[in-house]
């Protein structure tokens, strides 16, 4: 969690989460998207030590690996992945204090135009220099859709999330969580939509361990029961990372997921995934490259993948204004498809 960004909560690592919890419990399908710029001299992250679970291969002030958690296991190579959108976008980020923020952004495109509000709030209780809890996340739309998240942490070892959504008046899900840092391993647990009177509801634990400093082995066990039915399924995982480069793969019996992430230099990183699903027998690989060209104000995206899609994005900081343009392109070779974004981002 080394900035605002990091309280996004991915739920599972399995390569295909739609078809592994199937349709028992409502699981939602993203989480919220915290405002771009930070709101305090501080920034909220995971402890420091061994057990950053946002920090990818490289530590931003250590050369140690960092063991992280379960769930962030391919954490490297999905942040590299490209983020397309498909018409205009129109950001204003607007910090009223040294603690809070507020977002609007406005999306405009042929199918669905939408307006959507957010704020950000970043507590004073700082474990360290350079984290700062509670986090307290939240997101409203024009069509009365609500998301909202809580981090908060106790010392160095004990995190707590929560994440709830509703659709207009209907309460949708909740999602609740805990992750466990000890010397050189992490507990994470997980209950989504629990309901103890009709008996229904899902259970996720992920166990991570250090074997070797560069060398971490876990598992991950879902149990989820409702409709009349109940299942678990248990999913193994294994990464080998050095300061440069990162192997991770999970196999369980939803699939396989295997990546790979390598960081070139300060300006360049490229990731190479696999996804494949034991259910559907299909699988996807993609690559992703970043460039950084600092000098410029420049950030370049590219991805290219198995099902013929190729895109893009360029990100633009117009210094020393508080704006940036970005742009965005996809298209699929396969159905001939062509998708274009513009925006911009104001503060």
């Amino acid at each position: 969690m080394g900035n605002a960004h990091a309280a996004s909560w991915p739920w599972t690592s399995s390569p295909d989460p739609a078809q592994k919890l199937e349709a028992v419990v409502p699981v939602p399908s993203e989480t919220i998207a915290p405002p771009p710029v930070a709101v305090a001299p501080v920034t909220p992250a995971q402890p420091t030590s061994a057990v950053d679970s946002t920090s990818s291969p490289v530590d931003a002030t250590s050369s140690k690996p960092t063991l992280g958690t379960f769930e962030d296991l391919h954490k490297p190579c999905k942040e590299l992945a490209l983020q397309p959108y498909e018409g205009l976008r129109f950001m204003v980020n607007k910090g009223l204090s040294s603690h809070f923020q507020v977002q609007h952004t406005v999306h405009l495109n042929n199918e669905k135009s939408t307006y959507k509000f957010g704020s950000t709030f970043v507590g004073s209780q700082q474990p360290s220099p350079t984290e700062a809890y509670p986090v307290m996340i939240g997101e409203m739309s024009n069509e009365g859709n609500l998301q909202a998240q809580l981090i908060h942490q106790f010392g160095n070892r004990l995190r707590l999330k929560c994440i709830g959504q509703m659709a207009g008046p209907k309460f949708q899900s909740i999602q609740l969580g805990t992750d466990l840092f000890l010397k050189d391993s992490t507990i994470s647990v997980v209950t989504a939509d629990p309901d103890p009177l009709n008996g229904t509801g899902m259970l996720i634990v992920h166990y991570l361990q250090a074997i070797t400093p560069r060398i971490s082995m876990g598992s991950e066990l879902l149990y989820q029961r409702g409709g009349g039915r109940q299942q678990a399924m248990l999913t193994l995982a294994g990464r080998y990372q050095t300061e440069d480069w990162q192997l991770a793969t999970t196999l369980g019996m939803a699939g396989l997921h295997a990546s790979f992430f390598r960081k070139a230099n300060e300006n360049v990183q490229v990731g190479v995934e696999l996804e494949a699903s034991l259910k559907t027998m299909e699988s996807v690989t993609s690559l992703a490259y970043q460039f950084d060209l600092p000098k410029m104000n420049l950030l370049f995206r590219g991805m290219l993948t198995s099902d013929w899609t190729i895109g893009s994005s360029l990100e633009k900081k117009l210094a020393p204004l508080p704006i940036t343009l970005n742009m965005t392109g996809t298209y699929n070779i396969k159905k001939d498809k062509v998708a274009v974004g513009l925006g911009a981002v104001l503060g």
